[in-house]
């Protein structure tokens, strides 16, 4: 009998063990609705991808991608997606051995992506702004000679971050000038650069302008762009605040 119960108990910890060491199954999920575990890791940045093959699933759609020449695996909400066209997203969780029922494999890693959408969703197109040097507030000014109507804006001067979050609706359309430490950049999305800037008047705020320009991050610019408010690129991409056609001074 004693021999007996050390089999089951025996049997019990190695089916233990092996439930707790198996690949995971957990299905993709909205990062929005779900709380990751300390050990996940969440990519928060904005990534532009090729996509090289699609996998559809019941409610998802696995994608092996490339970016800036690495290879990997994604998986989104299900939706048409076209393979050798450009797509872009910016939230991510991370996952290692994760597997699909429905196509029987597991994957190394794969990142569970909450909203992916076309590169040129719902965008405007985008030239290369010049500022006029010389231009006095309150005088109309646009980025660049010949540029659309998008582009132009009467000039409200030099303002801090903090005015502009205080009171954005004063500043809608029109061009501002900012000075401020480049402390993250997102290079190549879109087909510009996402600058975040920060002045100390109030860091606590995301401000992220978009440029032609490269900027490195750590570096202190003076730069120039027309603010746009409310701005919503679709499937969650919306920003209160941004400011677009960005053009460095110095």
């Amino acid at each position: 009998m004693i021999k007996t119960n050390r089999i089951l108990q025996f049997t019990l910890i190695l089916l233990l063990f092996t439930a707790c060491n198996g690949p995971k199954t957990a299905e993709p999920f909205s990062l929005t609705k779900s709380i990751a575990t300390d050990s996940d890791i969440i990519d928060k940045e904005m990534h532009e991808v090729v996509v090289k093959e699609v996998l559809p699933a019941t409610k998802y759609v696995y994608l092996k991608v490339t970016e800036k020449g690495r290879e990997y695996w994604i998986s989104a909400p299900k939706k048409d997606i076209k393979e050798g066209n450009s797509y872009v997203y910016n939230e991510a969780l991370l996952k290692t051995q994760f597997e699909s029922k429905e196509y029987n494999r597991i994957f190394d890693t794969i990142y569970l992506v909450t909203t992916i959408v076309p590169k040129e969703h719902g965008l405007p197109p985008i030239t290369s702004p010049v500022p006029k040097a010389g231009k006095e507030k309150g005088e109309s000014v646009t980025t660049a000679e010949g540029d659309t109507p998008e582009v132009r804006g009467q000039f409200a001067g030099a303002i801090k971050i903090a005015e502009l979050v205080k009171n954005p609706a004063a500043y809608e359309n029109k061009m501002v000038e900012l000075t401020g430490e480049c402390v993250k950049v997102n290079e190549g999305i879109m087909d510009r650069n996402w600058i975040h800037l920060k002045d100390g008047s109030q860091d606590d705020y995301d401000l992220v302008i978009t440029t032609k320009e490269t900027v490195e991050k750590g570096t202190t610019i003076t730069i120039r762009a027309i603010v746009a408010l409310n701005k919503d690129f679709g499937s969650g991409y919306m920003y209160p605040i941004l400011l677009e056609h960005g053009r460095v001074l110095q």
